[in-house]
């Protein structure tokens, strides 16, 4: 579980560092935001409602839906 949290906070810090840069690429960097908002619901995802354990279409269903939901919004941001 540590290992998790470490991993959110440096998404996280990471996610705040690209956003208080420069916004000479403002698209570019708020697909990266998002994208790391994605990894972050990743990270939430198996650790925390214990999809590590769970039967593997539903690991590999959460995974499926958050890439499909992330390509979406990735198009419509972009």
């Amino acid at each position: 579980m540590t290992w998790a949290w470490f991993v959110l906070v440096a998404v996280t810090m990471f996610a705040w560092w690209l956003a208080e840069g420069e916004q000479k690429m403002a698209g570019a960097t708020t697909t990266a935001i998002f994208l790391t908002a994605c990894v972050k619901i990743w990270v939430i995802g198996y650790q925390f409602m214990e999809l590590k354990l769970a039967p593997a279409f539903l690991r590999y269903g959460f995974l499926l839906w958050l890439i499909v939901i992330s390509c979406i919004l990735v198009f419509l941001i972009s």
